[in-house]
């Protein structure tokens, strides 16, 4: 088969056979995907068989693969160039948009990929705050930051290890992670560490969990509890942005962070 025989060459060149865990398919007992094309709701793999897409591309395709407005602007985007090194109209336009859809974000910071917006929340908070510590949630991915790669429930938790390789001591010392829905939680790591957290960061509905539900208030108390640790509260909208709704979950829940994250569902999977 030319996808076992892909997989085969692919052990050889890419660590794992794949780039990114979640397409391992090692916890689903069966060799990974490789696909050659996809149109509409259907991909097609290697060997020619067809499958309903209910992916896509892990969220961000709302439209489907190849719709035809998005083909469209892609084709005028390149006849006009696609690195510039330079500003351009439509990057305000772009965060103008964004700052229109999100009700808590007034300016906007364009980086490459959900990882660097985390990466840069968390610099910012603590940069803001003078301080150090960041509190998550068990079970919570936040992309592959060093700081936040501690009880995220990706990557080698598969293999049933909790924790990531490669992430020294000193980072995870900085990071708590405490229950996710679990309010008095919260309350008591601030208690235990009055001063010291510069913000929390949480998915609003737990995603790498399985997609689990805030409980009701709690999004409310981690903006009461932050709010009165002067610590920041940090909404990584990567999986729900623009998703539960044009402006998010904090739109659905009406509760508003200090700084949102989202991610390559802005440019609908590019």
């Amino acid at each position: 088969m030319r996808s076992l025989e892909l997989y085969g060459r692919a052990l050889q060149l890419i660590p794992g056979g794949v780039n990114s865990p979640v397409r391992a398919f090692r916890a689903v007992g069966i060799p990974p995907l490789f696909v050659t094309r996809a149109r509409g709701s259907e991909v097609v793999d290697a060997d020619g068989k067809h499958y309903i897409d209910y992916v896509g591309a892990w969220g961000p395709l709302l439209l489907g693969h190849g719709h035809y407005d998005i083909e469209r602007a892609v084709k005028l985007a390149l006849e006009r160039g696609i690195a510039y090194g330079l500003s351009t109209e439509a990057e305000v336009r772009l965060a103008a948009l964004i700052s229109e859809a999100v009700p808590s974000i007034e300016k906007v910071r364009l980086v490459n990929s959900g990882t660097e917006a985390t990466m840069s929340a968390i610099r910012l908070a603590r940069g803001y705050t003078g301080r150090d510590v960041i509190v998550k949630f068990i079970g919570c991915y936040h992309g592959h930051v060093d700081s936040l790669l501690v009880k995220a429930g990706s990557g080698l938790a598969t293999f049933a290890l909790p924790d990531s390789a490669g992430v020294p001591a000193q980072f995870a010392e900085l990071t708590l992670a405490v229950p996710y829905n679990d309010p008095e939680a919260v309350r008591q790591v601030f208690s235990s560490h009055a001063g010291k957290i510069a913000a929390v960061i949480v998915e609003p509905v737990a995603g790498n969990m399985g997609c689990i539900p805030p409980a009701e208030g709690f999004l409310k108390t981690l903006r009461e509890v932050t709010a009165a640790g002067e610590a920041l509260l940090i909404f990584d909208e990567v999986i729900t942005g623009f998703r539960l709704g044009i402006g998010g979950a904090q739109e659905m829940f009406g509760i508003l962070p200090d700084l949102t994250t989202l991610g390559k569902i802005i440019g609908g999977g590019l």
